[in-house]
């Protein structure tokens, strides 16, 4: 971590220190409402400015966890709170200048880490961001299709097995899935039909073959999602007390066994929840 990012780090703890154990209790109490419907197993809630910085987008290099923010990237160790390195001010002024003001969901490939970037409410700019894993920098972006792209780009995740990186051409009731290979400068694949539309997809992860994407639907659902042919199944409703936000989400092996680590905001949006659930 630079000398920078670890100053911020301990000035906003010392200011933060104090006021968060009172929120940990009321957000903890809160979350107690709808206990009883909820599948996840495993909880980290995290309150005040580290709720900020992880209330987008969530991945994982399999040791390490990557968390967005509108305009920041961080990574901490699998614990989702001990902070590894930082940059926030993630969006160069290059970006900035298009409009780009939004980090969405994450996808860790090869060393990288691949987001959607939006230009948010204008959607002229569905850009692609390559960030290097290490220092969080960006390297490299592209410029998809906004003919295809109609309303953003909240998501993106990359097929380890082929580096073919997924979105859909339509942020809240999407149609299709936009497959784009990252070895070709981004270039165009193929189109696939998506058998059901999944209500505004937040983040997107590969596991076993099968893309696994996050909602902020009614119950906060996470579906399945055949990458070949579309069909599409609903594997959990996360059912988040009411007010909550639906995030992102990854998959990591604890224990010996894979589990999926998905990502909320608290109905006052004063704490984020990383939670863990069962693979199905």
């Amino acid at each position: 971590m630079s000398a920078f990012s670890l100053a911020i780090n301990k000035i906003l703890s010392l200011l933060f220190a104090v006021v968060l154990i009172p929120f940990s209790v009321l957000t903890h109490g809160i979350d107690l409402i709808s206990a009883a419907d909820r599948p996840d197993y495993e909880k980290t809630n995290v309150v005040g400015i580290g709720a900020y910085f992880r209330s987008q987008g969530i991945t994982t290099d399999g040791d390490t966890l990557y968390f967005s923010s509108k305009t920041t990237l961080i990574r901490t160790e699998d614990d989702a709170k001990t902070l590894v390195n930082a940059n926030y001010f993630a969006i160069p002024d290059e970006l900035k200048d298009l409009g780009i003001a939004h980090i969405g969901g994450l996808s860790y490939y090869n060393g990288y880490i691949y987001a959607g970037l939006e230009d948010s409410k204008v959607w002229d700019y569905p850009i692609v961001g390559i960030f290097d894993a290490v220092t969080l920098e960006l390297v490299e972006y592209y410029i998809l299709d906004a003919e295809l792209i109609t309303r953003g780009l909240p998501w993106v995740c990359v097929n380890p097995d082929n580096g073919y990186l997924y979105c859909t051409d339509h942020s809240k009731n999407p149609t299709k899935l936009l497959v784009y290979d990252t070895s070709k400068n981004m270039e165009f694949v193929k189109e696939i039909t998506l058998a059901e539309s999944p209500y505004a997809i937040q983040g997107a992860e590969f596991f076993d073959g099968e893309l696994y994407a996050a909602t902020n639907d009614d119950t906060q659902a996470i579906y399945k999602i055949n990458p070949d042919t579309g069909a599409t199944e609903k594997v959990l409703d996360r059912n988040l007390t009411s007010g909550s936000e639906g995030e992102g989400m990854t998959f990591m092996t604890k224990n010996g066994n894979p589990v999926i680590v998905a990502m909320d905001m608290g109905p006052l949006f004063i704490n984020a929840f990383v939670r863990e659930y069962t693979v199905k």
